[in-house]
């Protein structure tokens, strides 16, 4: 035996050592949350969906500025310029109903049951969060009657934790938010947090930097759905995203810079205006006590007194703001040049033909397409649950039916110059097909057309029954 033994730990005691420092050593799940809470919620990428937010309520940077000098204007003029790009490529995009083609009449007629109008509403604000977030949620449950519905989540509280550099599959997600409670009789905001994985959720309350098991919401449950008491967990992560592009940059990333110098240029002049006085009174040996008589003589009489040689003048003060009118009218091109939208203050639009309005459309169109294809492959993910849900309620297998989604433009056009072109199209096309690019044109016309014929229809045979029948000669 070597003396150092003698002074050295039994063999098993060190063994315990060693594995108490590894698993010391190693971060647990809930360490691992709460890192991705902090990061997430100290991140550029948070700010910026609340600051999209903020400017599509007009709650714009401009509304914290300050003037030191109390006697100076201090205008504050915002302009709603996010809130009319965004709902301009709403409107444009989203406003009609989509059309969902499929050769199956059943599941056609399901689809249509589906995404009714609260849906489709809920699609459209959907589509509203992804362009000031760069990125929306929708979450598929089964509600109190055991119906498939969806819920829109706020960007802002979604943690994904993506399974691609790409980010199309969502491995897991954590949901943070806040909720008031009545503590001690007291109203206090207490932050929950949800974290969504493969095999069901699990539920937390963030309190002093630490996870704690929420009691109250059930701590964990191993299923995402129950139908009729029947626990369900399903194949993919119940998260569905719409992206507003392929990097999630929000719109408000592109034009906040401009909106502020618009903001600020408009105030600043507006402060000019409201400063500079219209005259300013040149004195020469005034006969009164000071500038405050001057002005009450000069209101009351419409004279002053003067001593000897003295004089009075009046000197035109010059106001300067053409430099800034082109500025401000050169920044409001800009933001509508890089928010990809149309600056409807245009007089040359409400002339403009049919070429000339798709050519001034052509940034909105182009902004509005990749939009769409976020929004067909998002749409694709939902038809999925639907799918699924479909078949576990035992309403029919349509897992494999192919479906092409159609978004209905709400399309500027000329109207005359296209009246005028489907009927330069009669002879040349058949009737149907020229009623359908018709201005006019809804599904509805198709039906009153056929009321129509079995009305005039008839009346013929009615004014046919009111001769006498026509005998053949002999």
């Amino acid at each position: 035996m070597l003396i150092e033994d003698l002074f050295r730990a039994p063999w098993h005691e060190r063994m315990v050592s060693v594995i108490e420092d590894m698993v010391k050593s190693v971060i647990t799940d809930e360490e691992v949350l709460i890192k991705e809470i902090k990061d997430w919620e100290a991140s550029d990428r948070r700010k910026k969906m609340i600051t999209g937010e903020f400017y599509y309520r007009n709650k714009a940077d401009i509304l914290e500025k300050k003037q030191d000098i109390a006697w100076k204007s201090n205008q504050k003029l915002a302009h709603g310029f996010a809130k009319k790009l965004v709902d301009q490529k709403i409107g444009y995009l989203l406003s009609k109903e989509p059309t969902f083609g499929t050769e199956n009449k059943e599941y056609s007629k399901i689809m249509q049951e589906t995404f009714d109008r609260g849906l489709l509403k809920k699609i459209k604000n959907v589509g509203k969060e992804a362009i000031n977030k760069g990125i929306a949620y929708l979450y598929p449950y089964i509600n109190e009657k055991g119906d498939l519905s969806f819920m829109k989540f706020p960007s802002e509280q979604i943690i994904p934790f993506w399974g691609d550099s790409e980010h199309m599959e969502v491995l897991s997600f954590l949901r943070v938010y806040e909720v008031s409670i009545y503590m001690n009789k007291e109203k206090v905001k207490q932050k929950k947090v949800e974290y969504y994985h493969s095999g069901g959720i699990k539920f937390y309350i963030l309190e002093n930097g630490k996870l704690i098991a929420d009691v109250p919401a059930g701590i964990e449950q191993n299923h995402h759905f129950t139908i009729n008491d029947k626990p369900y967990v399903w194949e993919k992560i119940p998260l569905i995203h719409f992206k507003y592009n392929e990097e999630e940059q929000p719109l408000i990333d592109s034009i906040k810079s401009l909106i502020d110098n618009y903001n600020l240029q408009a105030s600043t002049n507006a402060d000019l205006l409201a400063d500079i006085p219209k005259f300013i009174y040149k004195l020469v040996n005034y006969g009164g006590e000071d500038l405050e008589e001057f002005l009450s003589d000069l209101n009351k009489y419409m004279a002053v007194k003067l001593d000897e040689n003295g004089d009075v003048d009046k000197l035109q003060a010059e106001i300067q703001t053409e430099a800034v009118e082109k500025e401000i009218d050169r920044n409001r091109n800009s933001i509508y040049e890089f928010g990809r939208g149309v600056d409807t203050r245009d007089v040359n639009l409400r002339d403009a033909s049919g070429i000339a309005l798709r050519f001034r459309y052509s940034d909105l169109d182009m902004d509005c397409n990749i939009l769409e294809a976020e929004f067909q492959s998002s749409i694709e993910h939902m038809l999925w649950f639907i799918n699924h849900y479909l078949l576990m309620t035992s309403k029919g297998d349509f897992t494999k039916e192919k479906v092409n989604i159609i978004f209905n433009r709400d399309i500027i056009i000329a109207e005359s110059e296209a009246i005028e072109n489907c009927e330069k199209s009669v002879g040349i096309l058949d009737d149907k097909t020229i009623r359908e690019n018709h201005p006019w044109y809804t599904e509805e016309v198709e039906a009153r057309l056929e009321e129509q014929e079995k009305k005039q229809q008839s009346e013929i045979d009615g004014y046919k029954d009111s001769f006498p029948p026509v005998k053949d000669n002999e």
